[in-house]
C-alpha cells in the first residue's frame, strides 16, 4: 500500500477558468471602475503615505458592434517582476498598496469580463522609471493563457490618442467589448451618445469622493467610428467631458451626521452615517450642464430611495434600503430619504470584484446591527418633517448671528387656540421678528397665515412685531402680490404691517 500523505496538485483549466472569471454580475461602469480603481491606487504616495493628485483619461470608440476603450493614468507603473511574477497570477498584485486594490482580483476580473469571457483582444502598456530611463515601454497582450508573454512596445505609440495624460510613466489598459455589454450601463439607451452620458452620470457618483479634491482629475473622451467595422472614419473629432462630482442633493433641511464606532477582532473601526431628504428639482436642474438632469440616481423613487455606501473614497452601492434595514420594505413613502456610509478604515473588506461588502465581515455585522436602531431606521418624508428640520436649522443659524437673542420654535399664540409661530425671534433690544416656513412653493393661504400669527402676537403682547418672514422653496409672484397688500394696511395698534417673503435659498437654508 503506498504511503500517506500524499500531494495534491492543483492545475486550472485554463480556458474554463478565465471564461468562468468573466460572468460576474458586473455592468460595463462597474467592470471600468475596477481599472480607474487600479489607476488611483497606483498615483503613488507622500512621505505621509497620502496619495498624489490624479490624472486618468478614458477614451471610448464606438466601430460598428464593437466598443473599444482605453484607461491611461500617470502613476507608478509596472516593474518587469511585477508583470512576470505577480500581476497575472492567482490572488497576485503589485506593489501600488492604495486604497482600492485591496485584492489583486481587479485587473484579471475586469478585463475577462470586459472581453466576454477572455475572447476579445486586450493591451497593457507601462512604463515605471527604469523604462523611461532605458526608452522601454512594456507590454502585455491578452487573451489570458500560459503563454503570454512580456514584450518591448514602440515608445512613439506610448501617448496615442490621449489628450490629458501625457507624461512619460504609467499604464494604460486597452481593451475591446461588445456594444451589448456597453449597453448594461444604462438598458434604457439605444445610441451611443446616450450611453456616454449617463457613464459619465456613473462616474461622476462613484468617484465624488475623489472629485471633490480639484487636484485629481477623471476625463472622458468619446467618438463614433461608424458602423462599417471594416471602414473606420477616424477623421471623425473626439469629444470630451471632465467628470465633475456629484454630490446627493440634499434639500434645504440638510444631513444629520453620527459617527459610529465598531469594535472588532482587529481593534477599533469607525464609521459615519450621514442621511437626509432629497430635493428631486436639484436632479432634474439642466442649468447645471452634462451629466444633468440626472436619469439613474436620486430619482425619489423606489428603486433609487435609500443611501449610497462609499468605501475608502468610492461609492460602491447606491439606494440601499432593505439591504441594511431588512424589516424596512422598499415603499413610496420612503422615496425622499437619501443618506451614505461612509467606510474609510481597511477592516471593512469587500468582495473580490468590490461591487459590495463581505457580508461575512464582523464589522460589517456589528455596524448593521448598530444601524437598526430607531434612531438610524429610513424616516417616512412629509412636508411636515421637512419644515421641522428648516425650523431646527434656522433656529440654529439665528442664534449664533444674533448673540444674546431668544429663538422658540412652535410658539403658541391667540391665548392658547393651538396657533403657533414656526420661529419667534426676540432680539436683544425687544424687537420681535417672526416667520412661517413651507418645504414647497408658497400658496396665498401662507401670507395670511403670517399675518394671523402678527395679529396673534399684538393680541396677547401688545406690541406688533418687527418684520415677519414668509419663508419657502419659491415664492409665486401672486403670493408677493398679496404680501404687498397686506403691508400698505395697519394693524390694531395703528403700526403698519411689514411683511417680506425670502427663499430658502435666500437665508441660506
Amino acid at each position: 500500500m503506498s504511503k500517506f500523505p500524499k500531494d495534491v496538485k492543483i492545475s486550472i483549466e485554463e480556458e474554463r477558468y478565465w471564461e468562468g472569471l468573466g460572468r460576474q454580475e458586473m455592468d460595463f461602469h462597474q467592470v471600468v471602475g475596477e481599472l480607474i480603481d487600479n489607476s488611483i491606487s497606483a498615483s503613488g504616495k507622500d512621505s505621509e503615505g497620502d496619495l498624489f493628485p490624479f490624472k486618468i483619461e478614458v477614451t471610448l470608440e464606438k466601430l460598428g458592434n464593437k466598443i473599444r476603450i482605453k484607461v491611461a493614468d500617470e502613476g507608478i507603473g509596472m516593474t518587469v517582476d511585477e508583470i512576470t511574477e505577480h500581476i497575472f497570477s492567482l490572488g497576485g498584485k503589485g506593489r501600488s498598496e492604495g486604497p482600492l486594490n485591496e485584492h489583486g482580483f481587479g485587473l484579471k476580473n475586469a478585463l475577462c469580463v470586459l472581453t466576454i469571457g477572455n475572447k476579445l483582444p486586450w493591451i497593457i502598456q507601462t512604463r515605471d522609471d527604469y523604462a523611461i530611463s532605458n526608452g522601454l515601454v512594456y507590454v502585455v497582450k491578452g487573451p489570458f493563457s500560459s503563454k503570454m508573454k512580456l514584450e518591448l512596445g514602440d515608445v512613439k505609440l506610448w501617448n496615442e490618442g490621449l489628450a490629458h495624460v501625457a507624461t512619460e510613466r504609467g499604464t494604460r489598459v486597452y481593451a475591446e467589448t461588445t456594444f451589448e455589454f456597453f449597453n448594461t450601463l444604462y438598458h434604457r439607451a439605444r445610441t451611443f451618445e446616450t450611453l456616454v452620458e449617463r457613464f459619465i452620470e456613473h462616474l461622476g457618483v462613484m468617484y465624488r469622493g475623489f472629485l471633490k479634491n480639484p487636484h485629481n482629475k477623471l476625463w472622458l473622451r468619446w467618438r463614433n467610428l461608424g458602423d462599417d467595422e471594416n471602414n473606420p472614419n477616424y477623421n471623425v473629432e473626439w469629444e470630451e467631458f471632465r467628470i465633475k462630482p456629484i454630490d446627493i442633493p440634499y434639500d434645504a433641511g440638510g444631513s444629520q451626521t453620527t459617527e459610529i464606532e465598531i469594535n472588532g477582532p482587529e481593534g477599533k473601526a469607525n464609521a459615519v452615517y450621514i442621511r437626509g431628504n432629497l430635493d428631486v428639482e436639484k436632479v432634474k436642474d439642466p442649468s447645471q450642464g452634462k451629466p444633468y438632469p440626472l436619469k439613474i440616481y436620486y430619482q425619489g423613487n423606489i428603486p433609487t430611495q435609500g443611501i449610497d455606501i462609499v468605501v475608502r473614497g468610492r461609492v460602491l452601492k447606491t439606494g440601499q434600503l432593505p439591504e441594511i434595514w431588512p424589516d424596512v420594505p422598499r415603499h413610496n413613502q420612503f422615496n425622499k430619504f437619501i443618506g451614505e456610509l461612509i467606510l474609510n478604515d481597511p477592516k471593512f473588506r469587500t468582495v473580490n470584484n468590490k461591487i459590495s461588502l463581505d457580508p461575512h465581515n464582523p464589522y460589517w455585522i456589528e455596524l448593521v446591527e448598530k444601524l437598526d436602531d430607531e434612531e438610524f431606521k429610513p424616516q417616512r418624508v412629509t412636508g411636515a418633517k421637512i419644515e421641522k428640520d428648516l425650523a431646527k436649522k434656522l433656529k440654529k443659524m439665528l442664534e449664533g448671528h444674533y448673540t444674546r437673542s431668544k429663538v422658540q420654535r412652535d410658539r403658541p399664540i391667540w391665548g392658547g387656540a393651538g396657533v403657533k409661530v414656526d420661529i419667534y425671534h426676540e432680539l436683544k433690544n425687544g424687537e420681535i421678528h417672526i416667520y412661517e416656513l413651507k418645504a414647497g412653493t408658497a400658496a396665498p393661504i401662507d401670507a395670511y397665515q403670517l399675518l394671523m400669527y402678527w395679529d396673534g402676537i399684538v393680541k396677547d403682547e401688545g406690541k406688533s412685531p418687527k418684520t415677519g418672514r414668509l419663508v419657502a422653496k419659491e415664492i409665486p409672484s401672486t403670493v408677493r402680490n398679496i404680501i404687498n397688500e397686506i403691508n400698505k394696511r395697519k394693524d390694531s395698534l395703528g403700526n403698519n404691517y411689514n411683511l417680506e417673503c425670502k427663499t430658502i435659498e435666500e437665508l441660506g437654508l
